[in-house]
Formats: structure tokens, C-alpha cells, sequence
């Protein structure tokens, strides 16, 4: 469990600086421990990865690729583009260099981490009183507690200190230039794509004297993708905190009250609406900014982009903070129909243009009386939550069963019969649940209640497996036609691989054999029109190279004809080697450190996007 700030040395000393009532004693916990900061997802030798900073650099990392898509991923996405690996990766990381400094004795005074609080999060002040209706807004918000923030302002000061203090170095310009060149490189290419279904191995089929032989050996081999559901029957009790709301609700007096006492809370930050042009190349977002210097107005501009596939996104009435801070840095120095220099992102060019400005603005209670009536209803709801949480907690450790539970605090027991891995069977709002129920009922034992599993903040379930039907192999004459679909396509794909190898002409062989349509293109590391694996291993392979990817029922296969490499780059940014020296030297801290996960819990953080 992670210190009771309010019982320790800092502690004190925040509480000094910060003119901290009993809100940090009597409330900090109750408004925020519902959102499990006391639970980890991993742990660095020791040192911990909370669940609500996995969960909000999850939430931080979607939002910034949303923005950059223009559109919200779908889970799909989510999981294509490994954003969940990313976050986890980069807290470990982190997590690498705090267990380090504090092992060698780095730490600060608790009077320069309170000094950086207070510049980091000015608004948590009135003068110099602490400004409790912000704070506790502030944490629901961000889904943190004061421990969580206490320790990434802490961390972050002594990391800043440590990178300027070793690795603040750059490359050589010489070497700079190379990088740059490199990068800009582009590939000639000649591809195209076909179904699997279109090579022949009809003589490998009529050369195999006993094909059921052939097939019952390939099933065997690959018995484990020919195995039937294990099957589980399980007992749950899911609390959730809609079913709660109605009963916190306040009154139009308190609400009034909150208002009145808080009016400093409810003002608008200026919004500006914008519309932001996405280039892959540096090249492409000259040639755009030059072109468009002549243009009138928005609309010539948009119907220019539109007639030269140039993608853009038009934005309404977003904060700050509603961007990525790079475009954030110079949106909001512009003057209305004033256009941007080239801005460059992790994942893109672009050039933004301001169409309007809403000024920061008092909002009045009744435009912001259903917030209110919100924020008051969530304390009061996840404070008996957490009561709630707290006390089945206490009674699983006790060994109660849950029916004992359901008895106790009048919650419901339900109970589902032959759930599977891959079981559908339930309504769209309960997605979520039973994407993490799944994943934790397949990894429990029998008979034994399972601790506390969070869906997300405002949910969590306890559940019991009562019977295990395991998973058997299904006898092959059920599925002899999968298997021979299976055991052909095998085939193919070594027709293909073995055809390919050393023979140069064997990219023309097949597309004159197929009729395919061949396309010419040039393409850079960030090209989208071919897939992303294709793309990575043509950029890897020499020129005259056949590279080939096989997905799915389909084989894409292209033919390097040319590596065109740039004459000139326009100008040359400077490369630190910050980022390589402290992942070298992170690198060989991690062999040192002992890494645990808490694979479940990560799961089911996951799950609910």
C-alpha cells in the first residue's frame, strides 16, 4: 500500500506550505482511493506503478492519437497501435530511474517539492489557502490522489535534474545531417496483392498418396488450434455506480450554496476553433504553405486541399488543453485568419489556420447547476463506495462466501452457466464487464471468491467459479473441412516462399501468371497505403529485393526498384542524444531490477476502452 501522505515527513510539510485543513485527514482518502491508487499494475524492485497513473497515461496517449486522427480510436486501434504497451512501457521506464534515485540517495527537500507543486498546479491555491472545492475536483478529474501527484512532481524534478546534470548532449551536425537524409529517404517500389485461393497446389495435393493421412498429421501437429471451449460455470456480484446516483442526489439549495462558494471554478478558458492540414513530409507541407500564400480565404484553401487529397481536420471550440501541446504552443499565439509555420508532431507535419476565438468567460448556474449537481453527487456516491469496497474486502479476507455478502450488504448474486473464452451472448452495455470477467474467471481456481476486480472507476465485481468443464480436441471428422482449408493454405504459403527464393524474375512470373494489377509507387517510412508490417520490412530490405507479407488469406508482395535518397535538406534540426544515452544507460539498470505485473488488473484497465 502506498504512505498515508498525511503521516509522513512531507506530509507536513505540504500541509504547512499548502494551509491543509482536515479535508487531506478526513476526505483525501474517501475521494480518492475509490479509483484504487492503493492497487499497482506493476512493481520496478519495489517501487510501484499505481493503477490511476497507468489508466490516465493510457487516457493521456488515446487522446493525443484521437486528436492527431481527427476521430476517436476504436479498441480495435487501440490495440493495433499497442497504446496500452506504450503507457505501461514508459511508467516502467520511469519507474527504472525512480527506484535508482532513490537506492543512491537522490532525493529533494520537501520544501522544493511543495515549492513545484504549488508552480505546477496554481489554481489549488486561494492566496495562500488551500482551495478544496478545485482539489477535490481536480483529483476526480485526473483520476489521481495527492500521493499520485506528490510523487510524479517528485520523480519528474529529480529526473529534469539528472538528464540536464548527463545527458544533455547532441549529435554531431555532421552526423545530424546523415540521420536527416536517411530518414527522408525514399522507395521505389512495384507491388500488388492477391488471394492465397488463386495458387495452385493442386500437383502437391494429387502428389500426396493419402491425403487423410497428410491431414490427420497436420492435425495433430496442430492440435492446439483444434480444441473445444473450456467451459465455466461462475456466481458474481457486480456493484456499479449508477445504481447509486439517485439515492446522493442533492437539493437546489446546495447546489445554489456550492456555486456561490466556488464561482472561481466555473469559468470557461478561452476555446478557438481552427482548421489543422496534416502532411507526411516536410516537402509536401512547404509546397502546401507556399501555394496557399495567394488564396482569399478559408474556403479557397479547403477546396484546393480537397482537390489534391491534402487531409485536414477542422476543430471547434477547444481548449489548451484539448491539443497536443505542440500545436497547442502556437495555436494560441495566433490572431484570427492568421495561418501557422510548419508544425511538427511525433506523428506528423502540420499547418493550422485560426477561424475564431471564444474569450474566457463566468459561466452562469444555470449553465453549469448539472455539473455541480454531478460532482457533489460523485463524492458522496464513491465515499459509500469506497465504505462498501472497503467492508466485502474485509469479508472475502474473512473467507465469507458470496452468497454471506449478498446477505450483508443486500447486493444481488447472479450466476452464468457455460461461459467461454469466446462468449458473446450479452448486451452491448456489458461489453466491458464481461470482456474483464472473462480474462480473470479463465485465469481463478475453483471454489475460491476472487479478490476485487475494478471495470473501471465506477464499477467492480467479485465472482466464484463453481464447476470446470476443461477444453478437449475436436475429433477431426468434425472439422476435417477447416482442417484440409488450413492445411492448403499452408501449402500455399511454401509455394510461394519456396518460388520466391533466388529467383529475381519471380515477382513478374507470378503477376503474369494471376493477371494481377501491378502498381508503381514511391513511398517513405510513413506511407499508409500499404500496410504498416509491409512498409517496415521493405524500408529493412536492398534494392531488387522481393519483400512479401502474408495476412490473413491474402499475400501482398512488392519489388524494390530504386532507393532515392534526398540531394539537400532545407534545414537540419538538432538531434540530442538524451533519449539514446539515458535508454542505454536505463537499459543496463534494468538487468539489476526485479520487474513484476499484475497482468489482470492491467487487463481490466484495458477492457474498458
Amino acid at each position: 500500500m502506498l504512505r498515508n501522505i498525511t503521516k509522513s515527513k512531507i506530509g507536513i510539510v505540504l500541509a504547512v506550505l499548502f494551509a491543509i485543513s482536515l479535508f487531506f485527514i478526513r476526505g483525501g482518502k474517501r475521494y480518492s482511493n475509490f479509483f484504487d491508487s492503493d492497487n499497482v499494475v506493476a512493481r520496478v524492485s519495489g517501487t510501484p506503478i499505481s493503477t490511476t497513473k497507468f489508466n490516465r497515461t493510457l487516457q493521456i496517449n488515446i487522446n493525443q492519437f484521437n486528436q492527431i486522427l481527427g476521430k476517436s480510436m476504436s479498441g480495435e486501434e487501440i490495440k493495433t497501435f499497442q497504446i496500452d504497451s506504450l503507457a505501461l512501457g514508459a511508467l516502467i521506464n520511469d519507474a527504472v530511474f525512480e527506484n535508482e534515485f532513490d537506492q543512491r540517495g537522490l532525493k529533494l527537500d520537501e520544501t522544493i517539492i511543495a515549492q513545484k507543486t504549488r508552480e505546477r498546479i496554481p489554481q489549488l491555491y486561494k492566496g495562500n489557502k488551500l482551495n478544496e472545492p478545485f482539489l477535490n475536483q481536480f483529483l476526480q478529474q485526473q483520476n489521481l490522489k495527492i500521493e499520485d501527484i506528490v510523487q510524479i512532481i517528485d520523480f519528474e524534478t529529480r529526473d529534469q535534474f539528472f538528464n540536464e546534470a548527463f545527458f544533455n548532449i547532441n549529435y554531431p551536425f555532421n552526423f545530424t545531417k546523415k540521420i536527416h537524409t536517411y530518414q527522408n529517404q525514399k522507395r521505389k517500389i512495384r507491388h500488388t496483392e492477391m488471394s492465397l485461393e488463386l495458387v495452385s497446389i493442386e500437383e502437391i495435393q494429387t502428389s500426396v498418396d493419402n491425403i487423410d493421412k497428410a491431414l490427420e498429421d497436420f492435425y495433430n501437429k496442430n492440435l492446439n488450434e483444434y480444441m473445444s471451449d473450456e467451459k465455466r460455470n461462475i456466481e458474481y456480484i457486480i456493484v456499479d455506480k449508477k445504481n447509486y446516483i439517485s439515492n446522493f442526489t442533492p437539493s437546489d439549495f446546495e447546489i445554489s450554496e456550492y456555486y456561490n462558494n466556488n464561482k472561481d471554478l466555473y469559468i470557461e478558458r478561452e476555446k478557438r476553433t481552427f482548421i489543422q492540414f496534416n502532411f507526411k513530409s516536410s516537402e509536401e507541407a512547404e509546397n502546401f504553405e507556399d501555394k496557399i500564400t495567394s488564396f482569399k480565404d478559408d474556403e479557397e484553401i479547403i477546396e484546393y486541399a480537397n482537390n489534391n487529397n491534402i487531409k485536414f481536420n477542422s476543430f471547434k471550440n477547444l481548449s489548451s488543453d484539448d491539443v497536443l501541446k505542440e500545436i497547442a504552443d502556437v495555436l494560441f499565439k495566433l490572431q484570427i485568419n492568421q495561418q501557422s509555420e510548419i508544425i511538427e508532431t511525433a506523428i506528423s507535419k502540420h499547418i493550422i489556420i485560426l477561424q475564431n476565438i471564444k474569450p474566457e468567460l463566468q459561466l452562469q448556474l444555470t449553465e453549469v447547476q448539472d455539473d455541480i449537481k454531478e460532482t457533489i453527487t460523485n463524492i458522496e456516491v464513491n465515499s459509500y463506495l469506497d465504505e462498501l469496497n472497503s467492508n466485502i474486502a474485509e469479508k472475502i479476507v474473512e473467507g465469507r462466501s458470496l452468497n454471506e455478502i449478498s446477505n450483508l450488504y443486500d447486493l444481488e448474486l447472479l450466476s452464468q452457466k457455460n461461459l467461454t473464452k469466446n462468449f458473446s451472448n450479452f448486451e452491448n452495455d456489458k461489453k466491458d464487464f464481461f470482456k474483464s470477467i472473462i480474462s480473470n474467471v479463465f485465469a481463478a481456481n475453483k471454489d475460491f471468491v476472487n479478490d476485487i476486480v475494478k471495470i473501471n472507476p465506477d464499477s467492480f465485481y467479485i465472482f466464484n467459479v463453481k464447476e470446470i468443464a476443461p477444453s478437449e480436441p475436436i475429433d477431426l471428422s468434425e472439422i476435417k473441412d477447416n482442417v484440409l482449408k488450413d492445411w492448403q493454405n499452408t501449402k500455399r504459403i511454401e509455394k510461394i516462399l519456396n518460388e520466391s527464393k533466388n529467383n529475381l524474375n519471380f515477382f513478374n512470373e507470378l503477376s503474369d501468371l494471376h493477371s494481377l494489377t501491378i502498381k508503381d509507387a514511391e513511398i517513405n517510412i510513413d506511407s499508409q497505403e500499404l500496410p504498416i508490417k509491409l512498409i517496415s520490412d521493405i524500408f529493412e530490405a536492398d534494392k531488387g529485393a522481393v519483400v512479401q507479407l502474408f495476412e490473413k488469406n491474402k499475400v501482398y508482395i512488392a519489388t524494390i526498384t530504386d532507393i532515392v535518397m534526398p540531394k539537400s535538406i532545407n534545414e537540419v534540426k538538432e538531434l540530442s542524444l538524451q533519449n539514446d544515452l539515458k535508454g542505454s544507460f536505463g537499459t543496463e539498470l534494468l538487468k539489476n531490477k526485479k520487474i513484476t505485473t499484475n497482468d489482470k488488473l492491467i487487463d481490466a484497465v484495458i477492457n474498458k476502452f
